[in-house]
């Protein structure tokens, strides 16, 4: 686990609801404070599709942040900042099995249960913590490493 705080939060969050730098992040969950707190769960509710819509998606679990984005961006656009929101993006399987084979780690994709990336803004301050969740028991931190390492660089490589 890492957590860093990020100094260019323009930048950041024009990215972040503007850019499309973390679209094909997956979204657990966004919470958004303004007048109200708004909550959006990720999780894709399967039964609001067709089976042929359900598989032309890919039958996912969770949202792309590119289709919530919009949303979430229409919710905090304005003269106001803000108070706060807290946005937690996983990795899908597909780059989680990428991610394995680029650093050659010896885990599966059946073994993690997800690759986080939680961004914080509260207080006028942006932050963000890493964190792996494991299906398996192990003493083995070499995922947790290399995650937090690579997501470093997306950030410094980004911002």
């Amino acid at each position: 686990m890492t957590t860093d705080i990020i100094t260019d939060v323009k930048s950041f969050t024009s990215a972040l609801f503007i850019g499309e730098t973390f679209d094909n992040f997956l979204v657990s969950e966004v919470n958004i404070t303004t007048y109200n707190t708004f909550t959006i769960d990720g999780h894709i509710k399967k039964n609001f599709y067709t089976n042929e819509e359900y598989e032309e998606l890919g039958s996912p679990s969770l949202s792309k942040w590119s289709s919530l984005k919009p949303l979430c961006f229409s919710i905090i656009k304005g003269k106001k900042l803000p108070l706060s929101f807290k946005i937690i993006f996983c990795l899908s399987k597909e780059a989680t099995t990428t991610f394995l084979k680029e650093n050659d780690l010896d885990f599966t994709v059946d073994n993690i249960n997800g690759l986080f990336i939680n961004i914080k803004f509260e207080n006028n301050e942006l932050s963000y913590v890493t964190g792996t969740s494991l299906n398996v028991f192990t003493m083995d931190k070499s995922l947790e490493q290399a995650f937090d390492s690579h997501i470093s660089k997306f950030i410094s490589t980004h911002f």
